[in-house]
């Protein structure tokens, strides 16, 4: 029996063709310019290394710069005005009323900016939870440890859940602890670890029924 429905944010509950990445990634390489005293082309070539080898720079900066400012990093580079690239979400809204189960968001973001975009695209009310970086001790997706804490808030095990992420390894991960997962990214197909595959967050509607109504 399905308990949870477990959505990341940031490209699936939304897309990046909104914009607001570009924003995030500068607010990124500033913050990591002035806090290591590098120079822009160094901040960039350490977001984007940081982010492929450990899934975020916030990870990347507690692994190779314990003395940074975590908390002050997160902080700054969220520091984003959403409503300037997202809109309300009326028929997501109406996908998520029609799926029986708690829903949960689960991203290596900070609730205040999980709860930002929520209300942005007009559905908050239907997620019961945020489960933020914070909440699993800064240990980011795809890290093992993040999902145990998971489960443990949740008090459930993995089979009680479905993945929904933009990334594989996340997946992968998951899939390791018994949850069943979707890919939302455009031109993916199944493959370990991804049960399903689809281009957008609207398209996994019928996985979902068909998971719920325990049909897989």
């Amino acid at each position: 029996m399905i308990r949870y429905l477990l959505f990341d944010l940031d490209d699936t509950l939304y897309t990046n063709t909104s914009g607001l990445f570009g924003e995030v990634r500068q607010r990124i390489e500033a913050w990591l310019m002035q806090a290591l005293d590098i120079p822009l082309e160094t901040a960039q070539t350490l977001r984007r290394e940081y982010h492929l080898r450990y899934g975020t720079t916030m990870a990347g900066l507690l692994h190779h710069h314990p003395e940074a400012d975590v908390e002050d990093y997160l902080e700054t580079v969220h520091r984003v005005d959403v409503t300037k690239y997202l809109h309300p979400a009326p028929e997501l809204g109406a996908m998520l009323e029609r799926l029986p189960a708690g829903k949960v968001v689960f991203t290596n973001a900070i609730t205040s900016w999980a709860e930002r975009i929520l209300e942005r695209l007009e559905i908050r009310e239907h997620f019961e939870r945020i489960v933020d970086v914070r909440d699993v001790g800064y240990l980011a997706k795809p890290r093992p440890e993040a999902y145990e804490q998971l489960l443990a808030l949740l008090h459930v095990d993995g089979a009680d859940c479905v993945l929904l992420d933009d990334q594989a390894p996340n997946l992968q991960t998951a899939a390791q602890f018994g949850m069943h997962t979707i890919l939302v990214r455009s031109g993916q197909v199944p493959s370990a670890g991804v049960d399903f595959a689809v281009g957008t967050v609207l398209e996994a509607e019928p996985p979902l029924q068909q998971l719920l109504n325990g049909q897989v």
